[in-house]
This record gives structure tokens, C-alpha cells and sequence, in this order.
């Protein structure tokens, strides 16, 4: 894949990618390792989809670890940061990537399909996204890194909000994450300029990214793997 700029423009910096195992998370995690960024990518359970992918960035020169966390447990995201800490330093860029959806009739989901989804679309979203933060805070002011960059990127789609007919609880929840993520820029931003936060939503319709991020820091981009990647790339080589 080229990357923003060409060569390394993320050389020297870390990044953590949510389900960086499958799907879009695998071509994200190769896309920050082709612009020079150490990857550790998290898979919640097998480890052969992840070993492969790890190994397919080594192959390339570039930097992987892979992580098995389930990231509804907060002892298990705090476990994952401190790895990645102990290995490469402070993260500079978090890609949050969930997306579990049922194909369950209106009235017909049970409450543990229920939990199952608000856990991998928002539960999990909010673990990572609220220890990034602490570990931009907290580790950044005691390394020599601190200048580095700090990044949150979440990737989420949009499928007509609330009122979604063909997935409906699924769609609630995209819906929420983005207005969790548009809380979080608006906080963050009060709070810190130096830590953005944004969503990267893949709209599954016909908007495609133009080079530049809409208004309240949403990126829409086309649902293509590639195109997604490169734009969390370029997202992340532009705050840098």
C-alpha cells in the first residue's frame, strides 16, 4: 500500500490497533507499518489470523506485536497499554475498530445478544479510548517523547442513524459511539489541544473522502478497506 508522502512519515511512532487481526483492522495495521509506525495488534482470541498478519509486516521490514485482550475488561486493556509501554515507549496513535452486527428481527434480539453488541460497539470503544487518554496524559509528561503526537482514531460506519429498518440495534450503537467520539473531541479539545480525538466513520452510502476532514472531525470515507486505511494513515501523518 503507498502511504501519505512516501517513504516513513510515522517512523518513530506506535501504534495500537483494536481487532488489527481480520477485516479492516488488518489492512489499517499494515497501512501504519508501511509508513514506518511500530504496530501491536489486538485479536480477542485465536492468535493465528494476528501471527500472520504480524508476520506479514516483519517480511516487510516493518515493526509488529500482536496482544489477545478482551477488551470489555478493564484489566485487560490496561494489560495491553502497559505492553505495548514497556516495549516501544508512549503510544502516539490508538485505531479503535468494532464492528459487530446482528441480522436479529425488530422485538426478536435476546438481552445477551443485546449486551453482546453494546460491549464490542461501545463498551470496548470506551475502555481503549479512555486509557489512551490517560496514557497520553500520564505517560507523555514522563518521557522524552512528550512533544510526540497523541492520536485517536475511530473507525465506525453509519447506516441511517437510529431509524435504521435493516439493522437497527446495530445502528443505534454506531450512532452513539460517534456522539461518544464527538464528546470526547469537544472535552479533549477544552482540555488539551495537543491529544485530538476523532471518529473516521466509513459510510457504507455514496460519500467518499475528498483529502480534507468534514466539520466536528468526522472523515467520510468509502467502505473499502484501502481507502479507510489510508485515510487513518493520513490522518495520523497530518497531526504529526
Amino acid at each position: 500500500m503507498n502511504v501519505p508522502n512516501g517513504g516513513a512519515p510515522l517512523s518513530g511512532q506506535t501504534a495500537l490497533v483494536v481487532r488489527g487481526d481480520c477485516g479492516i483492522g488488518a489492512v489499517v495495521a499494515e497501512a501504519f507499518a508501511a509508513a514506518g509506525a511500530k504496530v501491536l495488534l489486538n485479536y480477542p482470541h485465536e492468535s493465528a489470523a494476528a501471527d500472520r498478519i504480524a508476520q506479514r509486516i516483519r517480511v516487510k521490514q516493518g515493526q509488529a506485536m500482536i496482544f489477545q485482550a478482551d477488551l470489555s475488561r478493564e484489566n485487560q486493556v490496561n494489560s495491553m497499554f502497559d505492553v505495548l509501554a514497556a516495549y516501544w515507549g508512549r503510544l502516539n496513535v490508538l485505531v479503535t475498530n468494532a464492528d459487530l452486527a446482528l441480522a436479529v428481527p425488530t422485538g426478536g434480539i435476546d438481552q445477551e445478544q443485546w449486551r453482546e453488541i453494546l460491549r464490542q460497539n461501545l463498551a470496548e470503544q470506551f475502555l481503549c479510548v479512555r486509557q489512551a487518554l490517560r496514557e497520553f496524559t500520564e505517560r507523555g509528561g514522563q518521557t522524552a517523547s512528550a512533544a510526540a503526537p497523541s492520536n485517536i482514531i475511530c473507525v465506525s460506519t453509519i447506516q441511517g442513524g437510529p431509524g435504521d429498518s435493516e439493522q437497527p440495534y446495530y445502528a443505534v450503537c454506531k450512532a452513539d459511539s460517534a456522539r461518544l467520539c464527538k464528546a470526547w473531541v469537544g472535552a479533549r479539545g477544552q482540555e488539551n489541544a495537543d491529544s485530538p480525538v476523532g471518529p473516521l466513520t466509513a459510510k457504507r452510502l455514496t460519500e467518499i473522502w475528498n483529502g480534507q476532514s468534514a466539520p466536528d472531525s468526522i472523515a467520510l470515507v468509502s467502505p473499502d478497506p484501502e481507502q479507510i486505511a489510508k485515510t487513518a494513515v493520513g490522518l495520523a501523518v497530518r497531526a504529526a
